[in-house]
């Protein structure tokens, strides 16, 4: 197998057109001197519904984790879809992260909207500001229905001291009386966008 492999180094003059590796981070210049982030995701996409259960404690909405490399900054955005059909007790659904790997700051917007209908024109919507990673409400309480949908949508960063593994996770507030699914298609991709301890500041930013 063919491979075109790049050795980190410092990095240089911004050159048209260039191509550079500085560990953890591939970038490309486009033009004159904005040099950009080339994003080398890790991406999980589900292809078939996964069962969860019917419990008040933290699931993982894969049931997989990814691997996270030490003092690195990560941006990530995920794409959540669940559903349900039998169970009437109250609940509301929230959204976090979990696994090994050590996190220095966080910080990340979800939106949730839940419904009886596909598209979902009723029941209840929230918006999210994550800044830590335990699981927490994103939506509000969802009353007394068995049939529900939910729609859950993330982007933000993250900063990871130790290395480790990274794993999304959701929570349902109560169980509901019928275990959620998270409906195929749904994903996650993350991917290193810079070294820890300052601010990344890749381009022409001043």
């Amino acid at each position: 197998m063919s491979q075109i492999v790049l050795t980190t180094d410092t990095l240089g003059t911004t050159t048209a057109g260039a191509l550079e590796y500085a560990s953890p981070v591939i970038y490309g210049t486009p033009v004159g001197n904005q040099r950009g982030v080339i994003p080398n995701a890790q991406f999980f996409r589900l292809d078939a519904d996964l069962a969860g259960a019917n419990v008040n404690t933290v699931q993982s909405v894969f049931n997989v984790s990814v691997s996270l490399s030490a003092s690195t900054v990560y941006a990530f955005e995920g794409n959540y879809l669940f559903s349900k059909t039998v169970g009437t007790t109250n609940h509301s659904i929230g959204v976090g992260f979990g696994g090994t790997a050590t996190i220095t700051t966080i910080g990340y917007n979800a939106s949730g909207s839940v419904g009886t209908t596909n598209p979902t024109t009723s029941a209840n919507y929230g918006d999210l500001i994550g800044i830590v990673v335990t699981p927490t409400a994103v939506t509000g309480v969802v009353t007394g229905a068995a049939t529900l949908r939910s729609a859950i949508r993330l982007k933000g960063t993250v900063s990871i001291n130790a290395a480790g593994t990274f794993t999304p996770q959701y929570i349902l507030s109560a169980a509901p009386g019928g275990a959620y699914s998270t409906v195929a298609g749904s994903y996650f991709l993350i991917y290193p966008i810079g070294a820890s301890g300052s601010n990344v500041n890749v381009g022409t930013w001043a």
